[in-house]
């Protein structure tokens, strides 16, 4: 065999070994898709959490025994810094020991395991975009308030379904009455109904209605609302509101 024979074949060698590496390291979109998975859903997510602080010392400056937790494991995809997790979200309550404070704590569960903690440090707030604490605690009270064995008149929720939302903005109030079953959003005025909007999008983080000419957005984390109409555009900050306060 002559020598260029011998370095062609040795060039196809190397060529042929390189695809070969190439095509055993990568990784196809598909094959990273099928590999998300938000596990199980913890029911005894409470006992997950207090045993998951208890090893990291946590409970001994926290008392646990008071743990408020403000709502049921939810599916979330964790998302900071590059960082990606998946898991069900569970945010919480807890008094700090000899003080008077509660503090908010953000937990990500995945199979059993607290894959992500966190909380407010004293020089570093949990965001809201994690857990809202005052929000989901406030939505915790009309729960119970609404509840058989609460007989209260303070229910923000009629018996037609509606639940009342407050905006407040910088020079006006605006007043909703919303029915997630019909679908519906009314905007009332001075104890009239002035409009009727039709909810184009409602998940756990947005109501999305319209009406002829107008459009509402309305943050359910942070409780602010985006109103569109006849080409402009005004902000406020709302909440939910008791049907009857006095």
């Amino acid at each position: 065999m002559t020598i260029s024979k011998i370095q062609r074949t040795l060039f196809l060698l190397i060529c042929i070994s390189f695809l070969s590496a190439c095509a055993t390291t990568s990784q196809s979109p598909s094959s990273t898709a099928n590999s998300v998975s938000f596990g199980e859903k913890p029911i005894d997510y409470k006992q997950i959490i207090n045993t998951y602080l208890e090893k990291k010392r946590k409970g001994k400056t926290l008392d646990l025994s008071k743990t408020h937790f403000l709502n049921e494991p939810n599916k979330y995809v964790f998302q900071r810094l590059g960082q990606e997790k998946f898991g069900y979200r569970v945010c919480t309550l807890i008094p700090i020991k000899e003080v008077n404070k509660l503090q908010s704590h953000f937990f990500l569960i995945n199979n059993g395991k607290v894959t992500k903690h966190l909380y407010d440090s004293g020089l570093i707030s949990l965001s809201s975009k994690f857990c809202n604490s005052a929000v989901l605690a406030l939505e915790e009270k009309v729960k119970a308030k609404t509840a058989p064995a609460a007989a209260v008149v303070t229910t923000p929720v009629d018996e037609n379904g509606f639940k009342y939302i407050s905006c407040q903005a910088k020079d006006n109030e605006m007043f909703f009455a919303f029915n997630p079953e019909k679908q519906q959003l009314l905007q009332q005025h001075d104890g009239k109904q002035v409009a009727t909007f039709d909810i184009e999008k409602l998940s756990d983080t947005y109501i999305v209605a319209t009406t002829k000419g107008s459009r509402i957005s309305i943050n359910r984390i942070s409780g602010t609302m985006i109103y569109k109409t006849e080409g402009n555009e005004s902000k406020a900050n709302c909440e939910l509101t008791s049907k009857q306060r006095f």
